[in-house]
Protein backbone atom coordinates (compact mmCIF):
# COMPACT_ATOMS: atom_id res chain seq x y z
CA UNK A 1 0.00 0.00 0.00
CA UNK A 2 2.73 2.45 -0.92
CA UNK A 3 1.75 6.05 -1.72
CA UNK A 4 2.76 7.83 -4.91
CA UNK A 5 2.00 11.32 -6.13
CA UNK A 6 2.12 12.64 -9.69
CA UNK A 7 2.84 16.22 -10.70
CA UNK A 8 1.48 18.30 -13.56
CA UNK A 9 2.85 21.10 -15.71
CA UNK A 10 -0.47 22.85 -15.13
CA UNK A 11 -0.64 24.51 -11.68
CA UNK A 12 -3.43 23.04 -9.58
CA UNK A 13 -5.27 24.57 -6.62
CA UNK A 14 -3.57 24.45 -3.21
CA UNK A 15 -0.38 23.02 -4.69
CA UNK A 16 -2.15 19.70 -5.12
CA UNK A 17 -0.57 16.84 -7.06
CA UNK A 18 -2.39 15.95 -10.26
CA UNK A 19 -2.96 12.46 -8.85
CA UNK A 20 -2.41 10.34 -5.77
CA UNK A 21 -2.05 6.57 -5.78
CA UNK A 22 -2.18 4.46 -2.63
CA UNK A 23 -1.75 0.79 -3.44
CA UNK A 24 -4.07 0.17 -6.37
CA UNK A 25 -6.36 3.15 -5.60
CA UNK A 26 -5.82 6.12 -7.87
CA UNK A 27 -7.43 9.56 -7.46
CA UNK A 28 -6.90 12.68 -9.55
CA UNK A 29 -7.37 16.28 -8.62
CA UNK A 30 -9.72 18.35 -10.72
CA UNK A 31 -7.68 18.48 -13.93
CA UNK A 32 -7.99 21.65 -16.01
CA UNK A 33 -6.67 22.75 -19.37
CA UNK A 34 -3.43 24.67 -19.70
CA UNK A 35 -4.96 26.47 -22.70
CA UNK A 36 -8.07 28.60 -22.89
CA UNK A 37 -10.47 28.56 -25.81
CA UNK A 38 -13.93 27.59 -24.67
CA UNK A 39 -15.58 24.51 -23.26
CA UNK A 40 -15.06 22.14 -26.18
CA UNK A 41 -11.43 23.09 -26.73
CA UNK A 42 -10.65 22.89 -23.02
CA UNK A 43 -12.42 19.53 -22.73
CA UNK A 44 -10.34 17.95 -25.48
CA UNK A 45 -7.16 19.32 -23.92
CA UNK A 46 -8.07 18.07 -20.43
CA UNK A 47 -8.58 14.55 -21.72
CA UNK A 48 -5.26 14.77 -23.60
CA UNK A 49 -3.61 15.63 -20.28
CA UNK A 50 -5.44 12.72 -18.64
CA UNK A 51 -4.18 10.32 -21.33
CA UNK A 52 -0.62 11.55 -20.67
CA UNK A 53 -1.13 11.09 -16.94
CA UNK A 54 -2.33 7.52 -17.45
CA UNK A 55 0.77 6.71 -19.49
CA UNK A 56 3.07 8.17 -16.82
CA UNK A 57 1.24 6.41 -14.00
CA UNK A 58 0.83 3.05 -15.72
CA UNK A 59 -2.95 3.28 -15.45
CA UNK A 60 -5.23 1.95 -18.20
CA UNK A 61 -8.36 3.87 -19.13
CA UNK A 62 -10.17 0.56 -18.52
CA UNK A 63 -9.14 0.83 -14.85
CA UNK A 64 -11.19 4.01 -14.34
CA UNK A 65 -14.29 3.41 -12.21
CA UNK A 66 -15.65 6.95 -12.10
CA UNK A 67 -15.34 10.17 -14.10
CA UNK A 68 -16.79 13.37 -12.69
CA UNK A 69 -16.92 16.43 -14.95
CA UNK A 70 -17.60 19.96 -13.69
CA UNK A 71 -18.42 22.70 -16.20
CA UNK A 72 -19.64 26.30 -16.17
CA UNK A 73 -21.50 26.46 -19.48
CA UNK A 74 -24.90 28.17 -19.15
CA UNK A 75 -26.44 25.68 -21.60
CA UNK A 76 -26.39 22.50 -19.54
CA UNK A 77 -28.03 20.26 -22.15
CA UNK A 78 -25.73 21.29 -25.00
CA UNK A 79 -22.65 21.15 -22.77
CA UNK A 80 -23.52 17.72 -21.43
CA UNK A 81 -24.12 16.33 -24.93
CA UNK A 82 -20.71 17.57 -26.07
CA UNK A 83 -18.92 16.35 -22.94
CA UNK A 84 -20.44 12.90 -23.28
CA UNK A 85 -19.15 12.69 -26.85
CA UNK A 86 -15.63 13.75 -25.79
CA UNK A 87 -15.73 11.21 -22.95
CA UNK A 88 -16.77 8.56 -25.46
CA UNK A 89 -13.71 9.27 -27.60
CA UNK A 90 -11.27 8.80 -24.72
CA UNK A 91 -12.78 5.70 -23.10
CA UNK A 92 -13.49 2.36 -24.68
CA UNK A 93 -16.96 0.85 -24.38
CA UNK A 94 -18.08 -0.09 -21.76
CA UNK A 95 -16.63 2.74 -19.71
CA UNK A 96 -16.68 4.09 -16.16
CA UNK A 97 -19.50 5.60 -14.14
CA UNK A 98 -20.01 9.19 -15.28
CA UNK A 99 -21.32 12.32 -13.57
CA UNK A 100 -21.61 15.72 -15.29
CA UNK A 101 -22.55 18.76 -13.21
CA UNK A 102 -22.86 22.47 -14.01
CA UNK A 103 -21.32 24.66 -11.32
CA UNK A 104 -21.13 28.38 -10.72
CA UNK A 105 -17.38 28.84 -11.10
CA UNK A 106 -14.08 27.00 -11.38
CA UNK A 107 -10.64 28.17 -10.22
CA UNK A 108 -8.89 30.51 -12.64
CA UNK A 109 -12.01 31.00 -14.72
CA UNK A 110 -11.63 27.73 -16.64
CA UNK A 111 -14.78 26.23 -18.12
CA UNK A 112 -14.24 22.56 -17.31
CA UNK A 113 -12.54 20.45 -14.66
CA UNK A 114 -12.37 16.64 -14.64
CA UNK A 115 -11.60 14.29 -11.77
CA UNK A 116 -11.28 10.52 -11.97
CA UNK A 117 -10.99 7.51 -9.72
CA UNK A 118 -9.38 4.26 -10.83
CA UNK A 119 -8.47 0.87 -9.43
CA UNK A 120 -5.18 -0.06 -11.05
CA UNK A 121 -5.26 -3.39 -12.86
CA UNK A 122 -9.03 -3.78 -12.55
CA UNK A 123 -9.95 -3.30 -16.20
CA UNK A 124 -10.32 -6.96 -17.09
CA UNK A 125 -12.01 -8.03 -13.86
CA UNK A 126 -14.54 -5.19 -13.51
CA UNK A 127 -18.23 -5.65 -14.23
CA UNK A 128 -20.11 -2.77 -15.83
CA UNK A 129 -23.87 -2.33 -15.83
CA UNK A 130 -26.19 -0.57 -18.28
CA UNK A 131 -23.47 0.84 -20.50
CA UNK A 132 -24.00 3.70 -22.95
CA UNK A 133 -22.11 3.38 -26.24
CA UNK A 134 -22.09 7.05 -27.24
CA UNK A 135 -20.42 8.27 -24.03
CA UNK A 136 -18.53 5.06 -23.22
CA UNK A 137 -19.93 5.17 -19.70
CA UNK A 138 -21.84 2.79 -17.45
CA UNK A 139 -24.57 3.29 -14.89
CA UNK A 140 -22.48 1.34 -12.40
CA UNK A 141 -19.09 -0.35 -12.09
CA UNK A 142 -18.28 -3.27 -9.78
CA UNK A 143 -14.70 -4.14 -8.83
CA UNK A 144 -13.86 -6.69 -6.15
CA UNK A 145 -17.15 -6.18 -4.35
CA UNK A 146 -17.07 -2.37 -4.54
CA UNK A 147 -19.75 -0.55 -6.50
CA UNK A 148 -19.69 2.95 -7.99
CA UNK A 149 -22.72 4.46 -9.73
CA UNK A 150 -23.06 7.26 -12.23
CA UNK A 151 -25.19 10.27 -11.33
CA UNK A 152 -28.68 8.77 -11.55
CA UNK A 153 -31.54 11.06 -12.57
CA UNK A 154 -35.28 10.65 -12.67
CA UNK A 155 -37.65 11.58 -15.48
CA UNK A 156 -37.42 15.36 -15.85
CA UNK A 157 -41.18 15.62 -16.28
CA UNK A 158 -41.59 14.75 -12.58
CA UNK A 159 -41.17 17.11 -9.65
CA UNK A 160 -38.08 17.26 -7.47
CA UNK A 161 -39.20 14.58 -4.99
CA UNK A 162 -40.35 12.23 -7.77
CA UNK A 163 -36.99 12.54 -9.52
CA UNK A 164 -35.14 11.72 -6.31
CA UNK A 165 -37.36 8.71 -5.65
CA UNK A 166 -36.76 7.39 -9.18
CA UNK A 167 -32.98 7.87 -8.84
CA UNK A 168 -33.04 5.94 -5.57
CA UNK A 169 -35.07 3.13 -7.17
CA UNK A 170 -32.55 2.97 -10.02
CA UNK A 171 -29.75 2.73 -7.46
CA UNK A 172 -31.55 -0.15 -5.73
CA UNK A 173 -31.84 -1.97 -9.05
CA UNK A 174 -28.14 -1.59 -9.77
CA UNK A 175 -27.29 -2.73 -6.24
CA UNK A 176 -29.41 -5.85 -6.68
CA UNK A 177 -27.63 -6.75 -9.92
CA UNK A 178 -24.25 -6.20 -8.26
CA UNK A 179 -25.04 -8.14 -5.08
CA UNK A 180 -24.83 -5.05 -2.87
CA UNK A 181 -27.36 -5.21 -0.04
CA UNK A 182 -29.36 -2.38 1.58
CA UNK A 183 -26.92 -2.26 4.50
CA UNK A 184 -23.85 -2.22 2.26
CA UNK A 185 -24.05 1.44 1.12
CA UNK A 186 -21.01 3.35 2.38
CA UNK A 187 -21.23 6.74 0.69
CA UNK A 188 -23.87 8.85 -1.05
CA UNK A 189 -24.18 12.32 -2.53
CA UNK A 190 -26.81 14.20 -4.46
CA UNK A 191 -26.44 17.32 -6.55
CA UNK A 192 -29.52 19.54 -6.53
CA UNK A 193 -30.39 22.44 -8.75
CA UNK A 194 -30.08 25.32 -6.30
CA UNK A 195 -33.51 26.82 -6.96
CA UNK A 196 -35.41 23.63 -6.05
CA UNK A 197 -33.71 22.32 -2.92
CA UNK A 198 -35.55 20.33 -0.32
CA UNK A 199 -34.58 20.21 3.33
CA UNK A 200 -35.06 16.62 4.45
CA UNK A 201 -35.71 14.87 1.16
CA UNK A 202 -38.63 12.56 0.39
CA UNK A 203 -39.28 9.73 2.89
CA UNK A 204 -38.02 7.18 0.36
CA UNK A 205 -34.60 8.88 0.42
CA UNK A 206 -34.38 8.68 4.21
CA UNK A 207 -35.53 5.04 4.10
CA UNK A 208 -32.84 4.21 1.53
CA UNK A 209 -30.12 5.36 3.95
CA UNK A 210 -31.63 3.84 7.09
CA UNK A 211 -30.26 0.27 6.79
CA UNK A 212 -26.66 1.41 6.30
CA UNK A 213 -26.37 4.97 7.76
CA UNK A 214 -23.79 5.90 5.08
CA UNK A 215 -21.93 9.14 4.62
CA UNK A 216 -23.90 11.72 2.68
CA UNK A 217 -23.63 15.10 0.97
CA UNK A 218 -26.26 17.30 -0.63
CA UNK A 219 -24.74 19.97 -2.86
CA UNK A 220 -26.67 22.79 -4.52
CA UNK A 221 -25.34 23.38 -8.02
CA UNK A 222 -26.31 25.34 -11.11
CA UNK A 223 -27.55 22.41 -13.19
CA UNK A 224 -27.66 18.63 -13.40
CA UNK A 225 -28.68 17.94 -16.98
CA UNK A 226 -31.37 18.97 -19.39
CA UNK A 227 -34.05 21.52 -18.63
CA UNK A 228 -36.36 20.03 -16.01
CA UNK A 229 -33.74 17.85 -14.33
CA UNK A 230 -33.42 18.91 -10.70
CA UNK A 231 -31.36 16.26 -8.93
CA UNK A 232 -28.65 13.69 -9.67
CA UNK A 233 -27.70 10.96 -7.18
CA UNK A 234 -24.58 8.80 -6.95
CA UNK A 235 -23.39 6.26 -4.39
CA UNK A 236 -20.75 3.73 -3.46
CA UNK A 237 -21.33 0.37 -1.83
CA UNK A 238 -19.21 -2.53 -0.57
CA UNK A 239 -20.69 -6.03 -0.63
CA UNK A 240 -21.20 -7.66 2.77
CA UNK A 241 -20.04 -4.53 4.60
CA UNK A 242 -23.24 -4.51 6.66
CA UNK A 243 -21.84 -7.28 8.85
CA UNK A 244 -18.70 -5.41 9.86
CA UNK A 245 -18.22 -1.65 9.73
CA UNK A 246 -17.90 1.42 11.90
CA UNK A 247 -20.30 4.32 11.28
CA UNK A 248 -18.80 7.29 13.11
CA UNK A 249 -21.08 10.12 14.15
CA UNK A 250 -20.46 13.44 15.80
CA UNK A 251 -22.92 14.66 18.45
CA UNK A 252 -25.05 16.54 15.91
CA UNK A 253 -28.73 15.58 15.98
CA UNK A 254 -28.88 16.50 12.28
CA UNK A 255 -26.97 13.33 11.39
CA UNK A 256 -29.42 11.15 13.31
CA UNK A 257 -32.47 12.89 11.85
CA UNK A 258 -31.19 12.43 8.29
CA UNK A 259 -29.90 8.83 8.60
CA UNK A 260 -26.26 9.45 7.85
CA UNK A 261 -22.91 9.53 9.63
CA UNK A 262 -19.70 11.54 9.50
CA UNK A 263 -17.43 8.72 8.35
CA UNK A 264 -17.53 5.01 7.48
CA UNK A 265 -14.80 2.38 7.78
CA UNK A 266 -15.48 -1.18 6.62
CA UNK A 267 -13.83 -3.87 8.74
CA UNK A 268 -10.53 -4.86 7.17
CA UNK A 269 -10.86 -2.08 4.61
CA UNK A 270 -8.27 0.47 3.62
CA UNK A 271 -10.65 3.41 2.96
CA UNK A 272 -12.42 5.89 5.20
CA UNK A 273 -15.34 7.60 3.49
CA UNK A 274 -16.02 11.05 4.97
CA UNK A 275 -19.35 12.84 4.51
CA UNK A 276 -19.75 16.30 3.10
CA UNK A 277 -18.53 18.30 6.08
CA UNK A 278 -18.99 21.94 7.08
CA UNK A 279 -17.91 24.04 10.04
CA UNK A 280 -21.21 23.29 11.86
CA UNK A 281 -20.77 21.82 15.35
CA UNK A 282 -23.09 20.61 18.13
CA UNK A 283 -26.35 22.58 18.54
CA UNK A 284 -26.08 23.45 14.83
CA UNK A 285 -23.69 26.33 15.49
CA UNK A 286 -21.81 27.56 12.41
CA UNK A 287 -18.25 28.43 13.25
CA UNK A 288 -17.01 31.61 11.54
CA UNK A 289 -20.23 32.34 9.60
CA UNK A 290 -19.69 33.69 6.07
CA UNK A 291 -15.85 33.44 6.41
CA UNK A 292 -14.28 31.21 3.77
CA UNK A 293 -10.73 30.71 5.03
CA UNK A 294 -11.63 30.01 8.67
CA UNK A 295 -14.43 27.65 7.60
CA UNK A 296 -11.95 25.65 5.50
CA UNK A 297 -9.68 25.31 8.54
CA UNK A 298 -12.54 24.40 10.90
CA UNK A 299 -13.99 21.87 8.46
CA UNK A 300 -10.65 20.14 7.99
CA UNK A 301 -10.28 19.89 11.77
CA UNK A 302 -13.55 17.95 11.91
CA UNK A 303 -12.43 15.72 9.02
CA UNK A 304 -9.10 15.16 10.74
CA UNK A 305 -10.89 14.16 13.94
CA UNK A 306 -12.99 11.60 12.02
CA UNK A 307 -9.98 10.06 10.28
CA UNK A 308 -7.87 9.75 13.42
CA UNK A 309 -10.84 8.58 15.51
CA UNK A 310 -11.14 5.61 13.15
CA UNK A 311 -7.47 4.72 13.58
CA UNK A 312 -5.92 6.28 10.49
CA UNK A 313 -3.41 9.13 10.40
CA UNK A 314 -3.89 12.59 8.92
CA UNK A 315 -1.28 11.79 6.28
CA UNK A 316 -3.60 9.03 5.05
CA UNK A 317 -5.90 11.70 3.61
CA UNK A 318 -5.89 10.99 -0.14
CA UNK A 319 -8.68 13.06 -1.72
CA UNK A 320 -10.74 16.14 -0.94
CA UNK A 321 -13.42 17.99 -2.86
CA UNK A 322 -14.09 21.54 -1.70
CA UNK A 323 -17.27 23.45 -2.52
CA UNK A 324 -17.07 27.23 -2.10
CA UNK A 325 -19.80 29.88 -2.25
CA UNK A 326 -18.66 33.09 -3.92
CA UNK A 327 -16.54 34.40 -6.78
CA UNK A 328 -12.85 34.49 -7.63
CA UNK A 329 -11.80 36.11 -4.34
CA UNK A 330 -13.57 33.47 -2.24
CA UNK A 331 -12.16 30.60 -4.30
CA UNK A 332 -8.64 32.03 -3.94
CA UNK A 333 -9.17 32.40 -0.19
CA UNK A 334 -10.31 28.77 0.05
CA UNK A 335 -7.33 27.56 -1.94
CA UNK A 336 -4.93 29.53 0.27
CA UNK A 337 -6.46 28.00 3.40
CA UNK A 338 -6.36 24.50 1.89
CA UNK A 339 -2.71 24.92 1.02
CA UNK A 340 -1.85 25.73 4.64
CA UNK A 341 -4.07 23.01 6.15
CA UNK A 342 -3.76 19.92 3.92
CA UNK A 343 -0.82 17.52 4.14
CA UNK A 344 1.63 19.29 1.81
CA UNK A 345 1.30 18.23 -1.84
CA UNK A 346 -0.05 14.84 -0.80
CA UNK A 347 -3.78 15.16 -1.43
CA UNK A 348 -5.72 15.07 -4.71
CA UNK A 349 -7.98 18.10 -4.47
CA UNK A 350 -10.84 19.53 -6.52
CA UNK A 351 -12.26 23.01 -5.89
CA UNK A 352 -15.58 24.15 -7.35
CA UNK A 353 -17.68 27.26 -6.87
CA UNK A 354 -21.36 26.72 -6.05
CA UNK A 355 -24.26 29.18 -5.71
CA UNK A 356 -25.26 28.24 -2.15
CA UNK A 357 -24.78 25.57 0.50
CA UNK A 358 -27.19 24.23 3.13
CA UNK A 359 -27.41 27.46 5.11
CA UNK A 360 -26.62 31.04 4.02
CA UNK A 361 -23.82 31.45 6.59
CA UNK A 362 -22.15 28.21 5.46
CA UNK A 363 -19.78 29.01 2.59
CA UNK A 364 -17.53 25.92 2.52
CA UNK A 365 -18.23 22.18 2.39
CA UNK A 366 -15.56 19.49 2.00
CA UNK A 367 -15.93 15.80 1.19
CA UNK A 368 -12.92 13.55 1.76
CA UNK A 369 -11.45 10.08 1.63
CA UNK A 370 -8.48 8.61 3.42
CA UNK A 371 -6.62 5.50 2.32
CA UNK A 372 -4.26 3.61 4.61
CA UNK A 373 -0.71 3.66 3.29
CA UNK A 374 2.15 1.33 4.20
CA UNK A 375 4.67 2.99 6.51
Amino acid sequence: MQRKTFTSSTPLPAGSPVAVQVGNRFFTSGIVSDRTGGLESESHRVFQLIAELFRNAGISSADVVRTRIWHTSPDTAEAEAMLRVVHGVIFSHPGPALTIVQVEQLPGGVEVSVELEAIAGSGESSTKFESDIDSSSSSAVLVGGELWTSALRGDRSGDHAAQMVQAVEDAKGLMKHAGVGPGDVVSTRHFMRHDVQFEAGPPEWLEFKKPSIPTSAGIAVSGVGEQGHTVAFEMEGVTDSAVGRTNLRTDRAFEVDHNYCRAVLVDGGDVIYVAGTTSIVVDEIVQHPFEVGPQVADTLKIIRWAITELGFEWDDLAQTRTYVVGGDAEIVEAITSLESSLPHKQVANTVVGVPVLGRPEVVVEIKARAVKARR
